[in-house]
């Protein structure tokens, strides 16, 4: 056999689950050994017994280690990855027998070991369980660290007589950053000592990051989808898709006297929600539902059968060409529209030419965005000051806006001249556009139609007013 395929075979074991689990136990059993062989009296029968078992268990450690070694990519990346465990096998010569408490060191492997194995397990074992068992696995390293090493370090200390003592001890230092109940004697106890407080110090820190990490995971669900408040929505809009469009459309709808209090559910494949809170949103009233937007299941789960309106975006959460996204936008409205017959749908377009198709699915309103951001340029170049009032029509947040509410009955049968009129003088509003109802399902925008035109009983009204013209009335 040559050698790489003896090093491939030796990788391959050295990976196998099993392994890991023998040498996690062979671990665990070391570092037993070394608390009871630390409790006997110097020179005793029992502390001989149990320096035999530990020689020979660190004997299979040093062969398990030369094994790894001679498997390794490099000298570096083993000794950056082993370093503790090659410190823990040296206690086996006599001269050393101080560093002993180096084994209780090994106990991070193990940590190390069952992280690795657990996150393998995702779909049985929750994540967060796992980092509080390497928490939990760290600290008891530490508490054994100072436990056994000022058991050995200190001997002839009254204060650590014991391994209750030390133990004890090693816990309150370990909780408060500095020695609680007794002080070292020897330089070797010292060092412990440091040790011991600088992994109080490590763990509150990690314990922060935990309890941190926990709450941030805590508020992304309160974002995501909550089904039993989902289930619970009533005539609320659907945003499909994630552009920078969504936050000024969700701010539109929170700010019309109208739609304030309507929850909104944005349907998006973001890895996290977005940060609305920051942009001044009522969060309250959002619901975070990730996925993908075409899926029958995810526009359910976003209560589309219960929901008054939606708005499909051009999606720019994933990288995709604009006829992908034409066409995600295309097959989003169809399924919609099969979800929810007649629910009132706007969508964005990036290429004219799939008007057609949409108009073909039954949606109501189309939006070329570059498109009408280049006419709205091109005009204000002819007529300046014309970007001004186009921004104060369309935003919620201060001056005027469009409006469209159905004829009064006391202007059916006048023409459009004396409407405008009437309008001004009752209403403060100017009259700019009528929409024709010719049946329920066909209907024709007029804008600025002739004085003669004829106001009929199913014409609306579309105003330019400061505020709602029929909340004025009630």
């Amino acid at each position: 056999m040559n050698t790489t395929a003896l090093r491939n075979r030796l990788s391959r074991f050295f990976a196998h689950p099993g392994t890991d689990l023998a040498v996690a136990a062979l671990i665990i059993l070391s570092v037993v050994l070394t608390v009871f062989e630390a409790s006997c009296p110097v020179g005793s029968v029992q502390e001989l017994r149990f320096f035999v078992v530990e020689s020979v268990i660190t004997g299979i450690f040093i062969v398990e280690l030369s094994l790894r070694w001679y498997c390794a990519r490099s000298t570096r990346a083993f000794f950056s990855e082993y370093w503790i465990d090659v410190l823990s096998i040296l206690p086996i010569v006599r001269p050393l027998r101080i560093l002993r408490i180096l084994r209780v060191a090994r106990i991070v492997r193990v940590g190390i070991i069952f992280t690795r194995r657990g996150r393998r397990m995702a779909s049985l074992i929750h994540e967060s369980l796992i980092e509080n068992l390497m928490v939990f696995g760290v600290l008891l390293g530490f508490l054994l660290l100072g436990a056994v090493g000022m058991l050995v370090a200190e001997r002839g200390n009254p204060d650590f007589s014991s391994f209750s003592h030390s133990t004890w001890w090693s816990l309150f230092t370990l909780m408060a950053g500095e020695p609680v109940g007794a002080s070292p004697t020897t330089t070797a106890g010292r060092f412990i000592t440091a040790a011991v407080m600088i992994g109080g110090f490590t763990l509150f820190a990690m314990f922060t990051g935990v309890i941190s990490a926990v709450m941030v995971t805590r508020l992304r669900n309160q974002w995501e989808a909550r089904d039993m408040e989902l289930h619970e929505l009533r005539d609320h809009t659907i945003i499909c898709g994630w552009n920078r469009s969504a936050v000024t459309i969700i701010q539109e709808i929170q700010r019309d006297e109208k739609t304030r209090n309507m929850p909104v559910v944005l349907v998006a494949e973001l890895e996290e929600p977005p940060a609305f809170a920051s942009w001044g949103c009522r969060i309250e009233l959002l619901y975070f539902v990730r996925g993908d937007y075409t899926s029958t299941a995810v526009l359910q789960k976003a209560g589309i059968d219960r929901a008054a309106a939606t708005v499909l975006l051009a999606d720019k959460s994933l990288p995709r060409t604009d006829q992908d996204r034409d066409a995600r936008t295309l097959l989003a409205a169809l399924t919609i529209e099969k979800l929810r017959p007649g629910i009132f749908t706007c969508a964005e377009l990036l290429r004219r030419e799939n008007i057609e198709h949409l108009s073909m699915a039954k949606v109501e309103e189309i939006v070329i965005g570059d498109e009408y951001m280049g006419h709205l340029i091109a005009h204000s170049s002819r007529t300046r000051g014309v970007i001004k009032i186009v921004d104060e029509l369309l935003t919620a947040s201060r001056g005027n806006q469009f409006y469209k509410i159905a004829t009064p009955a006391h202007l059916v049968g006048k023409t459009f001249f004396e409407a405008l009129l009437d309008i001004k003088k009752t209403k403060n509003s100017i009259l700019v556009a009528v929409e024709a109802g010719r049946n329920e399902s066909a209907t024709e925008l007029m804008t600025n139609p002739p004085n003669d035109y004829v106001l009929n009983p199913s014409d609306s009204l579309v105003l330019i007013a400061t505020s709602d013209p029929e909340s004025r009335n009630s």
